[in-house]
């Protein structure tokens, strides 16, 4: 293949994500002038409406960038490509989910995050009550620093670990091993994860 073509196949999809990004940024500012606006008018629904709006933008970015921060296959595997998305306050908690499957001779398994949702503070108090876990059927675990609960019922394995009490990551397989479930825990960007 001719290499300046295949200099186009990789530079038009880049630039193609950075418009799309730059243009969300700029509906941002202008939501938040109007939203301004309003409030100074004293339309005070408008400028509600307007900050909502915002605030669903912001989250759309943030979907999409955790979608970045999901490990690569580990040798052997290979993975479908991320799906995120941003709920709005009404719906899901206003928090931010993203997802990704990975394969490795026939068995699967799934990567979930969630983060900044209110929904996750039930989930907060099994973390901070091991015995609850243990009654529950998982194995406490440290992982990179983390708290992590396994559960194993015959073919299917389940890690999960909550992160600086927003961020719930979820690990399930079918067909694989606790140490895969270990492996793509560890081959996370917990920092990254947490920084966005």
């Amino acid at each position: 293949m001719n290499k300046q073509w295949l200099w186009a196949l990789i530079w038009v999809p880049s630039v193609l994500f950075a418009d799309e990004t730059e243009d969300t940024h700029t509906e941002i500012k202008q939501a938040i002038t109007a939203g301004n606006e309003a409030y100074q008018a004293g339309e005070l629904s408008q400028a509600a409406t307007q900050f909502d709006y915002v605030a669903t933008l912001i989250r759309q970015l943030q979907a999409g960038e955790l979608g970045n921060l999901f490990p690569e296959p580990l040798s052997g595997w290979q993975a479908d490509k991320v799906e995120s998305q941003a709920g709005s306050a009404a719906f899901f908690g206003g928090g931010i989910n993203a997802s990704r499957s990975y394969r490795k001779d026939g068995g699967q398994l799934e990567i979930n995050i969630t983060k900044d949702s209110p929904l996750l503070q039930t989930m907060g108090m099994l973390f901070n009550n091991p015995s609850m876990a243990t009654m529950g059927g998982y194995k406490v675990k440290r992982i990179k620093g983390q708290t992590a609960m396994v559960k194993i019922e015959d073919s299917s394995q389940e890690l999960q670990m909550m992160v600086a009490n927003s961020i719930l990551i979820q690990i399930t397989g079918r067909g694989v091993s606790e140490g895969d479930l270990k492996a793509y825990a560890e081959a996370l960007d917990i920092e990254a994860i947490t920084r966005l």
